[in-house]
């Protein structure tokens, strides 16, 4: 199972983290695992490419993690472009939720 948490405080997102191996198939073989990582790794490099919020990224391939940490200052404000990629890094994850509900757990978390 790939447990996915989507950090927000109201409209704003803070960050996200994947976890764990969905288990679909075997290893070279899941989908599931792949579209979640291309997503992911879409989501790394367009907030990279395309906006200039700040971020972290932190990465164990062998456990299956990603995590994202956006770095606001406290009088700071996201960029419009930031929620519009992490929006769409939620349509997209919530679409393979539709069809692999059993190997993928999505939870967005107010913090």
């Amino acid at each position: 199972m790939t447990d996915i948490t989507v950090y927000r405080t109201g409209d704003f997102y803070q960050g996200v983290s994947v976890s764990g191996h969905s288990g679909y198939a075997q290893a070279g073989k899941d989908i599931v695992c792949a579209g979640i990582s291309v997503l992911t790794i879409n989501l790394i490099n367009s907030l990279e490419q395309l906006c200039e919020d700040a971020f972290s990224v932190k990465e164990d391939e062998r456990q299956g993690l990603i995590e994202i940490c956006m770095s606001y200052e406290d009088d700071e404000e996201p960029s419009g472009e930031s929620r519009i990629l992490f929006d769409s890094y939620l349509i997209g994850i919530q679409s393979l939720l539709e069809d692999y509900s059993d190997f993928i757990r999505l939870e967005i978390k107010e913090v």
